[in-house]
């Protein structure tokens, strides 16, 4: 196994995934430095406040003449954004750092310079939470849930090596896609269920009846997600919109075959139907619930 050699590493946007790297990072055994850079001072300053990185800057030019790894924590146009920011600065600066992205769609994110980068490592890591902010930074967020790595052809090893590795303190697990195999899983198994959750809380919110305030387990399970950050999450569909549409057409095949069975009064269908969700469910709650045995929610 490689070790993680980077003695600085750089956190650009200090938010609740990038926050709760740098957690997991200071919770492990690497002994480097975390330095934090963002657009807005106050999440910095919160950030060193908590103890969450070591120092911060917000002179960027000034973070990447020193980090050996950087990693950006926005969102995709953010990400891509700034990734072409970094290439472009770092060539300026004669330096060449690792340079890897935590957003949830890759394609559109390596687009631009970065993708001629050869120390360019897009990747994903399939953690969250509804809260957002410094603040709700937990260190235990990837332990047992998966990163995603998506390198190009062209992508160093080595950079790809030390980008594994550094996932790896983190208790997380890897895996290596091409970038559109990526985005396409990503819109059913992370972006649907978001939607689904947005527009189960619009119903709701529609009803005169106001059967929300009569929810219980189900209702807050189902619609927990739907409290999630709006801009990110309209930043999410928009750059994901082919897969993404694919996806909603999909579950309106299934909503439509689940009405036609209801409305069949079909029992046993019903039933053989339910009983397939539920074996599916139940044979992959290894990952869904991967530490559900110490207490511990990390969806």
């Amino acid at each position: 196994m490689v070790s993680f050699s980077c003695q600085s590493v750089a956190v650009l946007g200090l938010g609740l995934i990038s926050g709760s790297l740098a957690r997991a990072l200071k919770a492990s055994t690497w002994d480097g430095e975390l330095i934090g850079w963002g657009p807005r001072e106050p999440s910095l300053a919160l950030g060193l406040e908590l103890g969450v990185i070591d120092r911060y800057s917000l002179d960027l030019d000034e973070v990447l003449s020193i980090a050996d790894m950087v990693v950006v924590g926005a969102p995709p146009k953010a990400t891509g954004n700034l990734l072409a920011d970094i290439v472009t600065r770092c060539a300026r600066l004669e330096r060449s750092p690792v340079v890897t992205d935590m957003a949830s769609i890759k394609g559109f994110v390596i687009n631009g310079p970065q993708q001629a980068y050869d120390r360019f490592v897009p990747a994903h890591p399939i953690a969250g939470s509804e809260h957002s902010g410094v603040q709700a930074s937990d260190a235990s967020l990837f332990s047992g849930r998966e990163v995603i790595l998506t390198p190009l052809a062209t992508t160093d090893t080595d950079a790809v090596e030390q980008v594994e590795a550094m996932w790896q303190l983190t208790g997380a697990y890897l895996r290596r896609m091409e970038v559109d195999q990526h985005d396409a899983v990503l819109a059913s198994s992370s972006h649907m269920p978001h939607m689904v959750a947005y527009a189960l809380t619009a119903a709701l919110a529609d009803d005169s009846a106001e059967p929300t305030i009569h929810g219980g387990g189900a209702l807050r399970d189902m619609t927990r997600i739907a409290g999630s950050d709006p801009t990110m999450w309209a930043d999410i569909a928009e750059t994901n919109r082919a897969a993404l549409l694919t996806s909603i057409d999909q579950f309106g095949e299934q909503m439509a075959r689940l009405r036609g069975l209801i409305e069949a009064g079909d029992d046993e269908a019903l039933k053989a139907y339910f009983l397939a969700c539920r074996e599916h469910r139940r044979a992959h709650d290894d990952i869904l619930n991967p530490v559900q045995s110490e207490g511990v929610d990390t969806d």
